[in-house]
C-alpha cells in the first residue's frame, strides 16, 4: 500500500525528509548493532535511517512517499556474486533448447537442432544449449557426435554446449574456427581434442573466446538496458558481478552514459581470453565513462580461466577422472586453460593495476595453481588488492587447501561459490570423480568457520537457467540437497549464514560492503520483500519463497503479479 501524506496545521517536519520510507515491516538489516527494524527512512537513493515506526515517521515530509509493508519480511537486497547476464539473456533468447531434464536423450536434442535447420539461411551459425554432465543425464549416457551434427547441419556451422567448458561442433564449425587436422589449439585459448589420426573429434574445450557471438551490438545494448535487470529483479537481486567479454565492454560503457541509473546495479569484471591473455597492460581503457553513475556501474577487475570444471571432466586435478569417455581430454586429467606462470602474471597485472584479480579453479590441481598465483603477488609485491578464487572448493577441497586460503584471508582472499549446483552435479560428481574425491566438495559449514565468508554466485550463463533463484540454492546450502539426496549432512549451515552468501559476503568479495550488502545509514537502499519470514518456516520450504517486490534505491522496480 502507498500513501501520499500530506501534513496540514501545526505539524512540524522533521530535519531531514526523506523521499519514501517503508513502515510496518519485519526487516532483517544484517547490520550487526541493529539487526530487526520496522521502518526505513530514504533519500538520494540511500538510507537515511533505520529503526521503528514511530523513529521514521519524523521523517515524513510534504512531498514524502509513505509506503505501508503491511508486516512483510525484507531483507537486504540480493547480490549476485558471480554470473554472466549477458551470454545467459542471448542463450535464453535465441539458443536451440536441449537441456536436460525438458530434452532427456541426445534423440531429442538432435530433433530440436533440425527443427531449428529447417527455418535457418544456410551458413548462419546456430548455437545449442545443454546443461553440464549431460554425458551423465541423458538417457544414452552421451552427447551428440560430429557425424550426427552434420548429417542435420550439412550447410550451418553448428555448436553443441555441453556446459560453459566443452562443446561439439560439426566440421562446418570446426573448419570456420580453424580447428584442421592437427590443430590442437585455438588462437584465443581454446582446446581442439583430436582422434588417432590427427583429425578433429569435434570436441572443443574451454573455446568461449574462439566461438563466435552471434549477438549484435544493438541486442547488446537491450540485455544491458532492460533485459537483464528484467530476469534478475523477479529473484530479489538488487546487484550483480556481470562477468563481461571485452567485446561486449564499449556496449555496457555506452549504455551506462544512455541509460543513468538501470534497474540493476552492475559490477563489471572484463575478460579477454580464458587464459588471462589479450588484457591490456593499463586498464584505464576498461573503466566506465566519467558520465556513468558509480553507484550502477563500475569496473572491478579481470577474470582468467585456469581450468574447465569437474563436471565435464575438463576441470583440472591431480589424478585422473573415473572411466574414459571419448571427450575426455589427452591425460584424462582434466584440461590446464592457464599456466602456473600466466596465472602469476595476471594476478600481478590486475594488483598492478589495483583491480581485482579472479581465478576460475574447479578441479584440486587448478586450486592449488590459483592459490599459488596469489601468494607469489603476496610474496613479491605491496598488495592490497581483493584477490578472489572461483568456485572454490565446489567439487573438490583438501584440508591443506582450507587452512592456506584461511591464511591468506587476511591478504585479500575471497572466494565465489554456487551452491545451487548441490541440486545439479553431485550425481555427476560421483560418476566422474568416485566418492572419496567428490565427498569433499561443497564443504561451506566448513569454509564457513575458517572465516572465509563465501560469496554466492548463480553462475548464470543460460545453460542452467533455474539457475537464477537463489532461495533454491539457500535451500541446498541449508538442507544439504542434491541431485543424488542428502550429500555430507554436517556441511549444512544456518538460513543466516545462507542469507548472508547472497547479501553481505558478496559485497565485501568486490569491496563494496560500505554501500551494499546490509540495511543501514549510508548504503544504497536496495531491498527484496519476501512471501515469508525465512527464519520463521521450516527449512525445506526455503526452495518455495518469492519475491513480493525489489527495491533499488527506494524505487519499486519489481511486483510479484
Amino acid at each position: 500500500m502507498i500513501l501520499f501524506i500530506t501534513f496540514f496545521g501545526s505539524h512540524t517536519y522533521a530535519k531531514e525528509q526523506a523521499d519514501v520510507i517503508f513502515i510496518n515491516g519485519q526487516i532483517e538489516t544484517l547490520n550487526n548493532t541493529q539487526s530487526h527494524a520496522n521502518a526505513v527512512a530514504i533519500k538520494n537513493e540511500k538510507f537515511i535511517a533505520v529503526g521503528s515506526n514511530k523513529k521514521i515517521k519524523a521523517y515524513i515530509g510534504s512531498n514524502t512517499k509513505v509506503i505501508d509493508l503491511n508486516q512483510q519480511f525484507v531483507v537486504p537486497g540480493l547480490i549476485d556474486g558471480h554470473t554472466h547476464p549477458m551470454e545467459t539473456i542471448w542463450m535464453k533468447e535465441d539458443w536451440v533448447d536441449a537441456r536436460y531434464p525438458g530434452t532427456p536423450s541426445v534423440k531429442q536434442a538432435l530433433q530440436n537442432l533440425a527443427d531449428r535447420i529447417k527455418v535457418t539461411p544456410k551458413d548462419q551459425w546456430v548455437y545449442v544449449a545443454c546443461v553440464s554432465a549431460s554425458e551423465n543425464k541423458f538417457v544414452e549416457k552421451r552427447v551428440p557426435t560430429k557425424s550426427e551434427l552434420d548429417l542435420i547441419a550439412p550447410n550451418n556451422p553448428v555448436v553443441v554446449a555441453n556446459g560453459t567448458h566443452m562443446a561439439i561442433a560439426n566440421s562446418v564449425a570446426l573448419e570456420k574456427l580453424g580447428a584442421t587436422k592437427g590443430v590442437t589449439k585455438l588462437p584465443h585459448g581454446g582446446g581442439v581434442l583430436l582422434d588417432k589420426e590427427g583429425n578433429p573429434t569435434g570436441v572443443i574445450t574451454d573455446g568461449q573466446g574462439d566461438i563466435p557471438a552471434a549477438s549484435k551490438s544493438t541486442e547488446i545494448a537491450r540485455y544491458y538496458s532492460t533485459e537483464i535487470a528484467k530476469l534478475w529483479n523477479q529473484n530479489g537481486f538488487t546487484s550483480v558481478l556481470a562477468i563481461t567479454p571485452v567485446g561486449a565492454l564499449p556496449v555496457l560503457q555506452a549504455v551506462s552514459k544512455s541509460v543513468a541509473k538501470p534497474n540493476i546495479r552492475y559490477s563489471v569484471s572484463v575478460w579477454a581470453e580464458p587464459n588471462g591473455q589479450g588484457l591490456p597492460k593499463d586498464f584505464n581503457s576498461l573503466e566506465m565513462p566519467k558520465e556513468a553513475d558509480a553507484a550502477y556501474y563500475r569496473f572491478f577487475g579481470v577474470k582468467a580461466w585456469v581450468d574447465g570444471e569437474n563436471d565435464c571432466r575438463t576441470g583440472f586435478m591431480y589424478e585422473t577422472y573415473v572411466g574414459n569417455l571419448d571427450t575426455d581430454p589427452p591425460g584424462n586429467k582434466g584440461t590446464l586453460v592457464t599456466t602456473e606462470s600466466n596465472a602469476n602474471a595476471f594476478a600481478k597485472l590486475a594488483n598492478r593495476n589495483q583491480k581485482i584479480a579472479m581465478l576460475h579453479c574447479s578441479g584440486d590441481a587448478a586450486t592449488d595453481i590459483g592459490l599459488n598465483a596469489y601468494q607469489h603477488v603476496i610474496n613479491t609485491t605491496h598488495s592490497t588488492t581483493i584477490k578472489r578464487i572461483e568456485h572454490f572448493g565446489m567439487f573438490q577441497l583438501s584440508e591443506q587447501q582450507l587452512q592456506r586460503a584461511k591464511k591468506m584471508k587476511k591478504d585479500g582472499l575471497h572466494i565465489s561459490v554456487q551452491p545451487i549446483w548441490l541440486l545439479e552435479l553431485v550425481n555427476a560428481d560421483y560418476e566422474n570423480m568416485g566418492a572419496k574425491r567428490t565427498e569433499t566438495g561443497f564443504k561451506f559449514q566448513s569454509m564457513i568457520k575458517a572465516g572465509l565468508e563465501p560469496a554466492a554466485g548463480t553462475d548464470m550463463t543460460g545453460i542452467y537457467l533455474g539457475n537464477i533463484d537463489p532461495f533454491k540454492a539457500m535451500y541446498a546450502s541449508v538442507t544439504r540437497q542434491s541431485d543424488k539426496g542428502i550429500f555430507e549432512p554436517q556441511e549444512a549451515i544456518s538460513v543466516l549464514d545462507a542469507l548472508k552468501m547472497w547479501t553481505i559476503w558478496p559485497a565485501k568479495a568486490v569491496g563494496e560492503e560500505k554501500v551494499k550488502g546490509s540495511i543501514e545509514v549510508g548504503k544504497y537502499a536496495d531491498m527484496a520483500i519476501l512471501s515469508q519470514n525465512i527464519f520463521q518456516i521450516a527449512k525445506e520450504s526455503l526452495k518455495d519463497v518469492q519475491v513480493n517486490k525489489t527495491i533499488v534505491g527506494g524505487r519499486i522496480i519489481y511486483e510479484r503479479q
